[in-house]
Formats: C-alpha cells, sequence, structure tokens
C-alpha cells in the first residue's frame, strides 16, 4: 500500500467554507446639539444610528409615534420611510425645521446657552454593509442600552466633541464594534435575501461593483449563461421589479450617498453612477425620487444654524 502524503495548507479541514461578503463602510458620525429637528419625510439608502442623552426627540414611523429615549440606542435599515419632531413642535408641510450643529465646532459661552435651553445632544452614525445586506426591511430597531453599550456610546461621543475629520484607528474599531453588535441583535429571519437564485445574486452582485458599466439586459443575461428574455423573465419573477428598473434604482441610490456624503459636484456624480450626462442623470432621479439632485442636496444635508 502506497501512502499519499498530502500537503498542509494550514486548515486541517478539507471542506472550503462560504462566509458572508460583509462590506461595511463607514459614511459619518457626528456629535450634535438640537433645539429643531421637525422633518416631514426622511428616506436614505444607508444604515442609520440614533443615540440622544436627553429626552425630547421623536421619529413617526408608519403611523406610530417612538420616543427616542437616553436609555435606548436606535438602528434604522435602509430605506425607511419617517418623520422627525422635537418637543413636540410643528413640522413643515415641505421641508425642514433644524435648529442646531457640531457641537465640536462651538464655544463654550454658545455650549453654555444651550444647556440653559431646551435642547438635546445627539448622536448619529451613517453606514452601508453591501448586497445583500442593505436590501434589508425597512425598519426600526431599538435595543436597551446595558454598561457595554454604555462605554461604547460614551467613548464614540466623547471623541467627537472636538472636531474630527480624521478618525483614529481606537475609535474606527469601536465604531465598527457598536454597529456589529447591534446588527447581531437582528432576529435572524429579517436577514432574507432579495433572491435565492445563485444566477440572479450574482448579477445583482456584479451591478453593485460595476455601476458605471454596461449594464444591459444582453450583457446581464451573459453574465447569469442565460437568454436576454429568459433571464429578464427570470429577475423580474425573483426580485419583484424589471432588471433595467432595479438598475436605475441602484444608480439612484448610489448618487444619493454622493450628494450627502461627498463634495464631488452633480455633473461628477452623474458620472460616477452611470449616466451619459447631466440632464440625464436629472430627469431620471426625479423619476426616482421626485427631487432634482440639487433639491435633494439642499432638502437632505443638514445645514448647521445657531438660533437661541
Amino acid at each position: 500500500m502506497v501512502l499519499v502524503k498530502k500537503t498542509y495548507n494550514g486548515d486541517p479541514s478539507e471542506i472550503v467554507q462560504s462566509f458572508p461578503k460583509l462590506s461595511l463602510q463607514l459614511l459619518c458620525c457626528r456629535l450634535w446639539w438640537l433645539r429643531n429637528w421637525e422633518h416631514r419625510e426622511l428616506s436614505y439608502p444607508y444604515w442609520r444610528i440614533y443615540y440622544n442623552r436627553q429626552p425630547g426627540a421623536s421619529i413617526i414611523h408608519e403611523g406610530q409615534t417612538i420616543a427616542l429615549n437616553p436609555d435606548t440606542v436606535y438602528l434604522i435599515s435602509p430605506n425607511t420611510r419617517y418623520a422627525s419632531q422635537l418637543y413636540h413642535h410643528d413640522i413643515p408641510k415641505d421641508g425642514h425645521l433644524i435648529n442646531g450643529g457640531r457641537i465640536a465646532i462651538i464655544t463654550p459661552e454658545e455650549q453654555r446657552l444651550i444647556r440653559e435651553q431646551q435642547a438635546i445632544e445627539h448622536l448619529f452614525i451613517h453606514f452601508t454593509i453591501g448586497f445583500p445586506y442593505d436590501t434589508i426591511a425597512p425598519m426600526i430597531y431599538s435595543f436597551p442600552i446595558n454598561d457595554h453599550f454604555q462605554k461604547q456610546l460614551d467613548n464614540i461621543s466623547s471623541y467627537f466633541r472636538e472636531d474630527k475629520n480624521e478618525i483614529d484607528i481606537h475609535i474606527y474599531l469601536t465604531l465598527h464594534t457598536l454597529i456589529s453588535e447591534m446588527l447581531l441583535k437582528i432576529d435572524s429571519h429579517h436577514w432574507e435575501q432579495i433572491t435565492s437564485d445563485i444566477r440572479v445574486s450574482r448579477v445583482i452582485k456584479h451591478i453593485e461593483q460595476h455601476i458605471t458599466d454596461d449594464l444591459s439586459n444582453k450583457r446581464m443575461a451573459e453574465l447569469a449563461c442565460m437568454a436576454t428574455n429568459s433571464f429578464s423573465f427570470l429577475f423580474k419573477k425573483e426580485v419583484h421589479m424589471s432588471l433595467q428598473y432595479f438598475v436605475k434604482k441602484k444608480r439612484i441610490n448610489t448618487s444619493c450617498l454622493l450628494l450627502l456624503h461627498s463634495d464631488l459636484s452633480i455633473d461628477e456624480i452623474a458620472e460616477r453612477t452611470g449616466f451619459s450626462n447631466r440632464y440625464h442623470f436629472s430627469r431620471v432621479f426625479h423619476e426616482v425620487t421626485n427631487n432634482t439632485p440639487a433639491q435633494y442636496r439642499k432638502e437632505y444635508v443638514l445645514s448647521p444654524t445657531l438660533q437661541f
């Protein structure tokens, strides 16, 4: 009998494992003070975390008012529609009313004036985790704050009391840990995939990673090794929308992220999201969001104000 000696590659198992391809991207982390936070409708293609040290803020989701309590941290999944309110102030019929700004950039005297008036300290974190996990159903999750969460939130808040743009590795890892632990608390049945068909999943992943490329039905069908009409029918059956409408929404979602979290011009954003020109981009953007890109940036970028 001949013994065949196998080369040891560092893993004693012969079974290849497949892990979820989580791609956590932090978009921003800010510590603000707020005296007004009234917005009729908020909906973003990314995750949000809210934590307030004082009571008084609330969000309205599907007719239910959710108070943002200091003993709770809140996680909002992408594309969840809700309104925001502070101290039961009237919500404007159009647009929003924001009176606040970054705590790090106001003077000690201004901080004293704020503390003497009705105001809250508002920590918010924006992030994405990639396909398919950003396609989770719209939802607002609330988690009671234990000692471990409180220590993380205190460390993050303390760090952002100073004006920080370059984030150090320790606080970056703290943010990653907080996000991971909050995502871990979501029930497993909420993580249902948008499709179970591996061909459709492969194409969606390609769309996510090559948003400026040729994403025609013919090209996507070739990636799936199917006839064009057959794959288009399969995609709509699995995803409940046409392939080209899905591509359109993905391009617009990406442009929304860039409008809110970059200094790129609208022309540059149009180019980076696969549109032939600014006119084409603006037309499709309005079709999907009912706003022009310029209106969207003006409406949803929070501009700090200071009014006593």
